[in-house]
């Protein structure tokens, strides 16, 4: 069935402001932890004068307040230039959206997320194209957003370079603004060729796109020219990684109410029933828009379910294995788990590329006890559980191809997320969406060639 679009852009449009004020909610109901209103906008100020490659936990940068204020000031402001210009909000903003949300507590502020915007936009406005139809693309952009940061603040310093101090050379400016027009010009075209190189087998097709101009960029600016990149800087405030700890119970509360609070809306809008759920969840997410097809109240039911799924699972492997509880970053990567919940992700083609994760944690672990060695990571390691939330984008496999081959992507995922960084040296904050794009470059030509009858027709 074809839903109302004018209806599904309002309820995305009231969505996205929903969030956006639930994080402003968020950041005052804990800024009595975090220093009182001072302690606030102190943190929120340091968030945005450091510099942050991947995997800088913004938690431990600027206090709980002040990440959570700094989600909702960007995404607040997108959504109010998105509204003032009379942008498109369909699923793919809505995507672009919950992406912003996400890397805002690792890697997004407000300085860094608009000279790569501004970019996009200038390139749409040169081609004379519409840019106010492509507004997702200039927020997906946001994600070299680390690079900009370090543009600005540290790369011309280079040893004169002190954490929390500002020192702002032309260089450094010019290198901001050469990054944002790089952006604008590489970026719109990469997720055309980026697209048709996975055939829509990768949700997270901006991170195939921005990987690989992340590669280039790192490679010219620190390889070629013989520069040492200097990674996260120091955590200023208390850091708290252990079940019980606060940030585990706030993390748990907020996202209890997130999820069934829009679970409920859905429920409400959609007739108080679930009717045409367990229909939506036999879709294989290959090449779908859940929002055109089913409507938005189904998208927001399908929002919480999924978002449950997602939490309980961070939940259990921070229970049964040693590593990091609700980081920044961890708070991050269940927004970016939820991106395309509107699009192609659900439970039902998503479960099996978690367990595919555990698959290979249950591998290496008997290997290493086998040897006598340490286990090296767990599935709450910061990287695998950041690493997890971007696979699920591999979910139009697992849908189409059966939970046998999401166990596999799952498992290849896994194999490579904690190694691709290492070409765009944490400058580009898709990384994980890097990874399911390389792991769909491997699995595809595999299976369309095991299983032609599979392939869609006109590919």
């Amino acid at each position: 069935m074809k839903t109302d679009s004018t209806s599904n852009n309002t309820l995305i449009k009231k969505f996205c402001l929903g969030s956006g004020l639930f994080l402003l909610a968020a950041s005052v109901a804990s800024a009595p932890f975090s220093g009182g209103l001072t302690g606030l906008i102190e943190g929120w100020k340091t968030i945005l004068i450091t510099p942050c490659p991947l995997i800088t936990d913004y938690f431990g940068v600027g206090g709980v307040a002040g990440t959570f204020f700094n989600a909702a000031v960007c995404s607040l402001s997108c959504l109010l230039f998105t509204h003032l210009c009379h942008g498109r909000t369909n699923a793919s903003f809505l995507a672009a959206y919950m992406l912003l949300i996400a890397h805002c507590f690792y890697g997004m502020n407000f300085i860094n997320i608009w000279p790569c915007y501004i970019g996009v936009i200038i390139y749409y406005c040169y081609k004379k194209k519409d840019f106010r139809e492509h507004l997702h693309i200039a927020m997906f952009s946001m994600a070299f957003g680390p690079l900009v940061s370090e543009m600005l603040f540290r790369y011309t310093l280079g040893s004169a370079y002190v954490q929390g101090e500002v020192h702002i050379t032309p260089a450094g400016i010019l290198l901001t603004l050469a990054v944002g027009l790089a952006a604008g010009l590489a970026l719109p075209g990469m997720l055309e060729g980026a697209l048709w190189m996975h055939k829509g087998y990768n949700l997270y097709n901006g991170g195939l796109a921005f990987g690989l101009v992340g590669g280039l960029l790192y490679a010219f600016l620190y390889k070629s020219l013989g520069r040492q990149s200097e990674g996260p800087t120091a955590p200023n405030f208390p850091f708290y990684d252990g079940i019980g700890e606060s940030n585990w119970l706030f993390a748990n509360v907020f996202f209890i109410l997130l999820f069934g609070g829009t679970l409920l809306c859905g429920w409400v809008l959609n007739g108080k029933s679930f009717k045409g759920y367990k229909k939506l969840t036999e879709e294989t997410g290959h090449w779908s828009n859940f929002s055109e097809k089913y409507g938005m109240p189904l998208c927001l039911i399908n929002f919480g379910v999924y978002g449950f799924m997602v939490l309980a699972y961070m939940n259990l492997i921070m229970l049964l294995s040693d590593g990091v509880a609700f980081t920044g970053p961890t708070v991050g990567a269940i927004f970016a788990a939820m991106t395309f919940a509107a699009i192609g992700q659900h439970p039902k083609n998503t479960w099996s590329i978690f367990a595919g994760y555990g698959a290979l944690s249950l591998f290496v672990t008997i290997f290493c006890s086998l040897r006598g060695e340490a286990v090296p990571w767990t599935l709450s390691t910061q990287g695998y559980i950041n690493g997890v939330a971007f696979a699920t984008g591999l979910a139009p496999m697992a849908g189409r191809y059966s939970w046998k081959v999401g166990i596999a992507a799952g498992i290849i995922s896994a194999s490579l997320c904690t190694s691709t960084a290492a070409v765009h040296g944490g400058f580009m904050l898709f990384n994980g969406g890097f990874t399911a794009g390389i792991t769909a470059l491997i699995l595809v030509p595999i299976l369309e060639h095991h299983f032609p009858h599979m392939k869609v027709k006109g590919e």
